[in-house]
């Protein structure tokens, strides 16, 4: 199967891209433009878990004494 160059190159449009708004020309929901306003929150907020996450098993909490050793002197 041959294909013509000449024609596979006329038959894309090129849309010029503006450097300040590179997204401008794509269309866009509004509805989704919503959902997309709380991405970053929802990311921050999700690291702030992650890093909780983290360090917590890193340095587990404990009980002021060990209740296994109290029990058994009872």
């Amino acid at each position: 199967m041959q294909v013509d160059l000449k024609e596979l190159v006329n038959s894309y449009e090129v849309v010029p891209v503006s450097l300040s708004d590179p997204f401008k020309s794509l269309f866009i929901e509004p509805s989704t433009m919503e959902v997309l306003r709380f991405l970053p929150i929802i990311a921050f907020i999700a690291l702030i878990f992650a890093a909780v996450w983290r360090q917590s098993n890193k340095l587990p909490i404990e009980a002021n004494g060990d209740l296994k050793k109290e029990h058994n002197h009872n």
